[in-house]
């Protein structure tokens, strides 16, 4: 996906080549460049490879996006982007779409993100120079050391004293509603179809991460059935479990898959590649990271742009087996609080993550489980229909059973869920790693990390 940058001082601080630089450092997002600067102390810039996004320019500003408003033509989000950023970006939050956007005048600087913060954005207030970046790579290489995040859903402002921020969207706290599994299985089923419908308008054909399960699949089959041409796209270490079983599902959806097997010797360079890309060491997120950057991967060589994943799921309707401990341990109460945590949570804990171990392949991840129609009616589905006491390793019951009113054949409907990283063998493959170093995963991955975070390039 793109990256965009800008800065906003209080002193000169040679905005146009401070920019440059952070633009450098996301390189790997794309190397066609723009960047508008009308004074000394601030501008913005734009670097791409022609994914979705834009750099727009009209007599009172300019807009930088880094992502899209779907089911709108270019020229439409155009319009949009740039009557938005006149006002305070509020209605935009409820218009379907992933994007991180920056509106730039030579006296103000305006910043929103996505209800979901499925396009990741940072700033860093220092020494009277407020910058802002996709990643924060790109402030670390200009010497901001101490970094924040974008808050998802938030309007944030540049100034002299620093950056002011106001909500503008919260995710509704749960509040479960009486409704049979009947109706909350078939309006579930309806509202991922439109989801679906929305991400893929436009395209003529996708790529799925599939991995067999319950998520990728009802992704898969719904796509399908909104008549788009469907390829699966399966990746792991070779003998896995996983790829064992990924040629049989896609049999069963009768749908085309493309299967890369990676050799164990190769992992350690993908390990500094996605520890540069996502700026985290932490073993699950790095074995979370590495097949789906495979995946990408893959997808761009079958000629995809869009990749479509099943994230989002496993927080909506309990899928995790920790939900079933909470229940199990502490009741519905904690069941709904964990739950509605991980919803708001999964922009910082999943999403951006995500987006930055895709960004630099050239495919850009969408997610039908985010749609906020879906997200509103999950918060309202009975707890039960989600997670059931007594130690549940099924979990998820709306969801199987919505996968069955789209006609998802039973044997994936009821397969136990299996963490990405364990059913492609790297999370196993990270470990053997660092044994054979004799030294703690902990320490493996911090050491990578030592080596590579401070490059100005990928791995």
């Amino acid at each position: 996906m793109p990256g965009v940058a800008a800065i906003y001082g209080d002193r000169a601080c040679d905005a146009n080549a401070v920019i440059t630089n952070m633009l450098r450092a996301l390189s790997h997002r794309g190397n066609k460049v723009k960047i508008k600067s009308s004074n000394d102390r601030s501008g913005v810039g734009y670097a791409s490879n022609g994914l979705p996004g834009g750099f727009f320019e009209s007599k009172l500003s300019t807009v930088v996006l880094d992502g899209l408003f779907f089911s709108r033509t270019l020229r439409g989000q155009t319009q949009m982007a740039l009557e938005e950023s006149s006002r305070d970006f509020t209605s935009i939050m409820n218009i379907p779409g992933a994007f991180a956007e920056i509106s730039y005048r030579p006296d103000k600087l305006t910043v929103v993100r996505d209800p979901n913060g499925l396009r990741p954005l940072y700033y860093s207030a220092q020494k009277g120079v407020i910058a802002i970046a996709s990643e924060r790579k790109a402030l670390w290489y200009i010497g901001h050391t101490k970094t924040e995040r974008i808050l998802p859903g938030y309007f944030y402002e540049a100034h002299s004293q620093g950056m002011s921020k106001k909500s503008l969207f919260r995710f509704p706290r749960p509040r479960p509603q009486p409704m049979t599994m009947e109706y909350s299985a078939s309006r579930l089923k309806r509202l991922l179809q439109r989801s679906i419908t929305s991400i893929t308008a436009n395209l003529d054909r996708v790529a799925v991460a599939f991995s067999g399960g319950l998520d990728s699949a009802i992704t898969a089959l719904l796509a399908k059935q909104a008549n788009v041409e469907v390829e699966l796209v399966s990746t792991g270490i070779r003998d896995s479990t996983e790829l064992r079983t990924v040629e049989k599902y896609a049999k069963a959806l009768d749908l085309p898959i493309s299967i890369e097997a990676y050799d164990a010797d190769s992992l350690e360079s993908y390990i500094r590649r996605i520890i540069w890309l996502i700026e985290e060491h932490d073993l699950m997120r790095v074995g979370i990271a590495i097949p789906l950057h495979w995946a990408a991967l893959l997808a761009a060589r079958r000629g995809h742009s869009v990749m479509l994943c099943g994230q989002g799921s496993d927080e909506l309707y309990g899928g995790y087996y920790r939900y079933s401990r909470i229940l199990d341990n502490e009741g519905r109460r904690a069941l709904l609080s964990a739950l509605y945590r991980g919803i708001v949570e999964a922009p910082r804990v999943n999403y951006e993550r995500d987006e930055q171990a895709t960004c630099s392949t050239g495919v850009e991840l969408r997610t039908p489980f985010t749609n906020l129609d879906v997200i509103d009616f999950s918060l309202r589905i009975p707890l039960e229909f989600k997670v059931r006491a007594g130690n549940d390793l099924m979990r998820k019951w709306v969801l199987r059973a919505a996968a069955l009113k789209a006609g998802l054949p039973g044997e994936i409907v009821w397969r136990r869920k299996k963490a990405i990283q364990h059913g492609t063998g790297v999370e196993k493959t990270i470990l053997r790693l660092a044994r054979k170093q004799k030294i703690s995963t902990q320490e493996y991955l911090a050491r990578v990390s030592r080596e590579i975070v401070r490059q100005a390039e990928i791995p």
